[in-house]
């Protein structure tokens, strides 16, 4: 009989034990969602978000001064609501630089987390650089010596990547390889040779293997043009088109989730919005162009999965160059669709000789449906429907 009394005792004491630890963990959740999320939110909006890095050693990070990046997730479109919405009106097609005493070009690049506007009244939750989606293009020289000022105001650390870069291995910025993750608040500086001339570019490699997948799927990449000392290809002018796929609900990007290991859930998302430099059909800049140029396009494959078969109509054109290396051109395909696969480049050239508006797509044809069409479009010839 005693014994059983103990035991009567020992579960109710358990019991009591567990309610009080329920009761503890709910007033926690209280105190997260009810004030610390709006709070941190309240405090964020309108926050001015371009460079104010200070310029520090080679391989060097310290903390800001002034300010505090963001420490929390948003978990609604309520609160994403509150950060701040960037569009293509302020947006910059090629990333100012100082040359410094030594020659060295000098550039600043800003990671943070806004809105951004993909259609007129559509925004999505991004991460990007100097506040826009793509980042800005980076334009330098074969042979240039280049520093590049990285300033990290997302809610979590990263490192940039400078992909198709041959350069020195300490600024590949590969997380625990090559550098140390740059810390949320910090400033990283690297520095290299930009060689070989090419169409490039860089984007985040997160702060651990686990984590590259959603920094570029929550949209931090950008255009690194290396051009040759000597243009061995001939034409008129050029455009590039920076790909990438997102997976968007009210607002809300859920490549915050893409966040795994092997055997994990979560490896091959799906993306429902497919974008050119940032936005979606009609609202992309159509290829403008006049009857006898040779028009230079240069497509980047900054997306983690898709791939993408870009089509054009009523014309053909040449391969010229692939992952940033000229085709000779005797080897040059002649095509009217060409395939870019996550995280290459390709450079075609066009012979503008069929005037008339004309659809440039991916012919993934859902992914044109989503959104990945633009006009190769020349002047005087206008679509003969409403399409905005």
């Amino acid at each position: 009989m005693e014994e059983t009394e103990t035991k009567i005792e020992e579960s109710g004491k358990r019991s009591r034990s567990g309610f009080w630890f329920l009761v503890a963990l709910s007033l926690l959740l209280v105190v997260v969602f009810v004030y610390y999320l709006p709070l941190r939110f309240e405090n964020q909006a309108g926050r001015d978000h371009d460079p104010t890095g200070m310029v520090m050693d080679d391989g060097i990070m310290e903390e800001e001064e002034e300010g505090h990046a963001h420490h929390a997730l948003p978990d609604s479109s309520l609160l994403l609501a509150q950060l701040p919405l960037r569009t293509v009106d302020t947006r910059v097609d090629s990333l100012p630089f100082t040359v410094l005493e030594n020659g060295v070009k000098e550039f600043k690049l800003e990671a943070s987390e806004f809105r951004w506007e993909y259609e007129p009244g559509s925004w999505v939750h991004v991460w990007g650089y100097n506040g826009q989606i793509p980042g800005p293009e980076i334009r330098v020289t074969d042979g240039d010596r280049v520093r590049v000022v990285v300033t990290n105001k997302l809610p979590d650390a990263t490192t940039v990547h400078w992909h198709g870069v041959d350069l020195e291995w300490q600024a590949d910025g590969v997380p625990n390889v090559t550098q140390k993750p740059i810390g949320v608040g910090e400033t990283y500086v690297y520095e290299f040779t930009a060689k070989p001339a090419g169409t490039r570019f860089y984007h985040a490699h997160g702060k651990d293997h686990t984590t590259g997948a959603q920094q570029l799927d929550m949209g931090l990449s950008g255009a690194f043009i290396v051009e040759p000392t000597e243009e061995t290809l001939v034409y008129d002018k050029e455009y590039t088109l920076v790909l990438d796929e997102w997976n968007i609900l009210d607002g809300v990007n859920s490549a915050l989730t893409h966040i795994h290991g092997a055997a994990t859930e979560g490896a091959v998302p799906e993306f429902n919005t497919f974008t050119i430099n940032g936005r979606i059909f009609p609202y992309i800049d159509n290829v403008m162009v006049e009857e006898g140029e040779v028009v230079r396009v240069r497509f980047i494959n900054a997306g983690t999965s898709a791939f993408h078969p870009m089509h054009l109509h009523g014309h053909s054109f040449e391969v010229a160059a692939l992952d940033g290396f000229v085709v000779p051109e005797a080897a040059r395909d002649r095509r009217n669709t060409i395939t870019v696969h996550p995280g290459e480049t390709v450079d075609i050239l066009i012979y503008a000789d069929n005037p008339g508006p004309w659809l440039f797509h991916c012919h993934h044809v859902h992914h044109a449906a989503a959104g990945m069409i633009t006009l190769f479009q020349y002047n005087g010839y206008e679509p003969v429907g409403q399409l905005r």
